[in-house]
């Protein structure tokens, strides 16, 4: 029974120890996993240790990269700034050589008023007005040649003023005597055209139609003070004369226009009477041939259209002189009495019988004074 015992006891011990190895088996294993694990885990954190090397190793990389595009963009910046103040340099010199072209200019004077670009003119040492321009219009045709004579007369050239420094230069002049020539009434430029309005005017005739004889009167008026603004500058005395320089005798047509100032001014003012009066006699007065041939009709013209506007002491008086002055007074008596014909039948009547202790049957206005004595 006891031998039994030892060997459970035996057994047991065997047994123990066997479980004790494993146990330390075990252990031993754990152990040596451990270590594995512990080498597994050495190894990743050297991994780890090694991961940020090369991120950084990275970084400087892409950080070397990321330099060099910028340097790249700096010398591309540097370049471009380079680029730009290359004009910025240049375009003073540019602004200081430009000058305003001759078209803008000539459009900018155009646009100033007359007496401005007088003035202007004035500035640069041309000592002229109005008038004396005016003057050159009527002995040159050739609006240029009239510019080129101011700008030697005064010794200015193109350099001698610059419109971009004081405003005007000498291409001025050529617009400033054109703005002379578009206001004067006659300019030596029109005397080649004028031929044909005398030839016009002398055949006009008159009409019933009252508009178109005050059409024709006002444009004759215009021509005759034109002939004789030429009369006066040229100091031309005869027609013939003035018939050099506008290529017609104008006496014609003058009588013309007498004819048409009868008609018409009967049914204007009083005043466009006077205004007539000292016209025409202006216009006698410069030509001695005129005057010969148009003095007394002239005069009994002026009365006539006194007697019409009520004015008979200034009718009356005219016709008395014109009758002193002159020895066949047969017309002069008929003109006289047929004025106030429609005015006044008496005083008529009593110019008629005057005119009777002049004028018998050999004068040629008898029988018409005797028709205005009876009717």
């Amino acid at each position: 029974m006891p031998a039994k015992k030892t060997q459970t006891k035996s057994t047991t011990e065997k047994k123990g120890t066997k479980i004790v190895e494993e146990t330390k088996k075990t252990k031993t294993a754990g152990t040596k996993t451990a270590k594995k694990t512990t080498s597994s885990s050495k190894t990743t954190t050297k991994a780890k240790k090694a991961s940020p090397k090369t991120e950084t190793l990275k970084n400087t990389q892409a950080g070397v990269e990321t330099k060099t595009e910028k340097t790249a963009v700096k010398k591309t910046a540097a370049k471009k700034t380079a680029t730009k103040k290359a004009p910025v340099k240049k375009a003073p010199e540019k602004k200081t050589a430009t000058k305003t072209k001759k078209a803008d200019k000539i459009a900018q004077y155009e646009q100033f008023s007359l007496d401005t670009c007088i003035d202007m003119a004035r500035a640069m040492g041309i000592e002229m007005g109005y008038d004396q321009y005016a003057s050159m219009l009527l002995e040159e045709a050739d609006e240029k040649k009239i510019a080129k004579s101011i700008l030697d007369t005064y010794q200015l050239n193109a350099k001698s003023y610059s419109f971009d420094e004081d405003g005007y230069d000498v291409d001025l002049i050529p617009v400033l005597v054109s703005k002379v020539a578009g206001t004067v009434d006659i300019k030596a430029s029109d005397f080649a055209l004028m031929q044909k309005e005398i030839q016009d005017h002398a055949q006009y005739e008159i009409l019933a139609d009252g508009l178109a004889n005050n059409d024709e009167y006002s444009a004759a008026f215009d021509l005759v003070k034109r002939l004789l603004m030429i009369a006066q500058h040229k100091g031309l005395t005869t027609m013939e004369q003035l018939a050099g320089i506008v290529k017609e005798d104008a006496t014609a047509m003058i009588g013309k226009f007498m004819d048409v100032a009868y008609v018409v001014l009967k049914n204007w003012q009083y005043d466009d009477v006077k205004y007539y009066e000292n016209f025409l006699y202006a216009l006698l007065s410069q030509f001695e041939d005129l005057y010969q041939i148009y003095e007394t009709r002239a005069m009994m013209d002026i009365a006539d259209l006194y007697i019409e506007h009520g004015d008979y002491g200034l009718g009356d008086a005219n016709y008395g002189y014109i009758l002193r002055e002159n020895e066949i007074k047969d017309m002069i008596y008929y003109r006289y009495a047929n004025a106030y014909r429609d005015i006044d039948r008496e005083k008529s009547r009593a110019i008629c019988n005057e005119a009777l202790q002049y004028v018998d049957d050999r004068y040629t206005y008898y029988p018409q004074i005797i028709e205005l004595l009876e009717n």
